[in-house]
C-alpha cells in the first residue's frame, strides 16, 4: 500500500505542477517524465495485489485489472478532451488528471486505514523438504 500511495500522491502533485511550470521546455518534459515513470507504478503493484487474492481465477483477475486500466484510460481522455474544450483550455487536461489522482488517494487511505497492522516477527519456515527436481541444474562448485 505504501508504493500505491506514495505514486499516487507523487502522480497528483507531478500534474499539479505541470500547470504553472510547462511554460519551460525543460521543465515540462522532467515534469512528463515524472509523470509517466509515477503513474505507471502503480499498475504492475495493483495487478500483482489483485492477483495474490483472486483464488482460483488468477489469470481472470489480471485480466479484468488490465481491462479496468484500459477502461480508465479511455474515459480519462474523453473527459480530458473535453476539458481542452472548455475554457480551461491547455490546463483542462493537466488538471483533470491531477483530480483523478488525487481521487484516487481516497480509497487507498480508506483501506490503508482499514487494513490490520502487522507485528513483525519470525514467519514460520516450511518445514516440508522438496524433492530434488530431475531437470534441475545442478549448482556450481566452488
Amino acid at each position: 500500500m505504501a508504493t500505491t500511495l506514495t505514486a499516487a500522491a507523487a502522480t497528483a502533485v507531478t500534474l499539479l505542477l505541470l500547470i504553472p511550470l510547462s511554460d519551460n521546455p525543460v521543465t515540462a518534459v522532467v515534469l512528463v517524465f515524472l509523470m509517466a515513470l509515477t503513474g505507471f507504478t502503480v499498475n504492475p503493484v495493483v495487478t500483482s495485489l489483485a492477483v495474490r487474492f483472486a483464488g482460483d481465477a488468477p489469470t481472470l483477475t489480471s485480466a479484468l485489472t488490465t481491462s479496468a486500466y484500459n477502461t480508465g484510460i479511455a474515459a480519462g481522455s474523453a473527459v480530458a478532451g473535453r476539458a481542452l474544450d472548455s475554457r480551461l483550455g491547455l490546463t483542462g487536461p493537466v488538471l483533470v488528471g491531477a483530480v483523478s489522482a488525487a481521487l484516487t488517494l481516497l480509497p487507498l487511505i480508506a483501506l490503508t486505514l482499514r487494513a490490520p497492522s502487522r507485528t513483525p516477527g519470525i514467519s514460520a519456515a516450511h518445514t516440508t523438504p522438496v524433492p530434488a527436481r530431475d531437470d534441475a541444474v545442478p549448482s556450481p562448485r566452488h
